[in-house]
């Protein structure tokens, strides 16, 4: 750990403890979290002050569990934070995003052995810590602040109304993520692949339906959305058409892109083998076009869960999907019932995208960009 840096964290540990001088919480003249918070304090202040790898481990636990201690007391006492806590809080909040910077930039000289479990940690811990502080400003912020549940949840309401409603939000996620996203992709993903197909063995149809599909594709599908509520009805129907929509064209122009442009002189060599076209479209193209297929499935599936969200929003239906569950609880003034449907479907959201890249690897692992995250 370098100097500087060492300073900031130490620094930052400082002022934290100068919060031990002042009141926690407003109207209450006590001072102390617990007898657990200097114990942390003392061990954050330590690792920080050796600046070695393994201390600053130690150090960032420490500094993140001291900060949880005041807003745990102020969350169980219902009070709003006074000097005491913003200055326990923030101090060690800071240190601890101070050590895992400096983690993250922390690499072994050429000539310095960096064993495997290190080199691990370095590249885990620091995105790992990310989300940790996040959710820790979140709550630390609401609590502080004694923001009311109607205005703003804090993270502990978000998890409650996880726990007790969290059937409603599986059904929820099924209507969305099943019925509407899943077979929306499966028709999209699939008549794309075969336009695609068939437009890269058509000089004809590459000159005039390829244009058009670059300009549908630049058109706010989502604008189009209480159109194919008025074609298709106001069920999951009309919200499987916009991921139809918003999947087909860039699976179709990545599909002929990825047909169209290969190695010549590979298809040169299969016709110098008397090769047949089916072969040749087998053995090369269809392997070239796999990455940029992917490519395209994974912004697609991205794209199609937000225009799924929206198109529940926009058309009115059975009181069934997450968009419309995070719709009528904000309506009500249920922010907390909104947040919880937010994550599950940014949680199904990251599942889906697991999904698409472990097929990607596992049907494109002689590609350079495969090999590369391999070595």
């Amino acid at each position: 750990m370098n100097g500087l840096a060492r300073l900031a964290a130490c620094s930052a540990l400082l002022v934290a403890g100068s919060g031990w001088f002042f009141p926690l919480l407003a109207g209450s003249p006590e001072r102390s979290p617990g007898l657990l918070a200097p114990l942390l304090l003392l061990v954050a202040f330590a690792g920080a002050a050796a600046g070695r790898f393994g201390t600053l481990l130690v150090m960032i636990a420490a500094a993140l569990g001291g900060a949880w201690l005041p807003v745990i007391q102020a969350q169980q006492a219902g009070a709003a934070g006074a000097a005491g806590y913003w200055l326990l809080y923030a101090g060690q909040l800071a240190a601890a995003v101070a050590a895992a910077g400096t983690i993250s930039l922390m690499e072994p000289r050429p000539d310095q052995y960096e064993p495997p479990l290190q080199k691990r940690l370095r590249a885990i811990i620091p995105p790992a810590v990310v989300p940790v502080v996040l959710l820790l400003l979140w709550q630390g912020l609401t609590v502080g602040f004694a923001v009311p549940k109607g205005i703003f949840p804090g993270v502990h309401h978000v998890v409650h109304q996880l726990s007790s409603s969290l059937p409603v939000l599986l059904s929820d996620s099924y209507v969305t993520f099943i019925r509407e996203v899943a077979f929306g992709l499966v028709i999209g993903v699939g008549s794309g692949f075969v336009v695609g197909v068939a437009i890269s063995f058509s000089g004809f149809l590459q000159r005039g339906f390829l244009p058009l599909a670059v300009a549908f594709g630049a058109v706010p599908i989502v604008g189009l959305a209480p159109v194919l509520g008025r074609a298709f009805g106001v069920d999951w129907e009309s919200k499987a058409a916009v991921v139809v929509i918003v999947t087909f064209f860039p699976v179709v122009l990545n599909t002929v892109q990825g047909l169209l442009e290969v190695d010549p002189l590979k298809v040169e060599l299969l016709r110098a083998y008397a090769a047949k076209p089916y072969e040749v479209f087998t053995k090369v193209r269809l392997p070239n076009s796999l990455p940029y297929l992917f490519n395209a499935l994974k912004v697609g599936v991205v794209v199609a869960v937000i225009s799924v969200i929206v198109a529940e929003f926009l058309i009115p239906g059975p009181p069934r999907g997450l968009g419309q569950r995070i719709s009528l609880s904000a309506r009500q003034g249920a922010f907390d019932v909104a947040f919880a449907a937010i994550v599950v479907s940014s949680v199904f959201s990251v599942l889906i995208y697991a999904l698409v890249s472990l097929a990607e690897r596992a049907t494109t692992g002689w590609h350079a960009s495969n090999r590369g995250e391999e070595d």
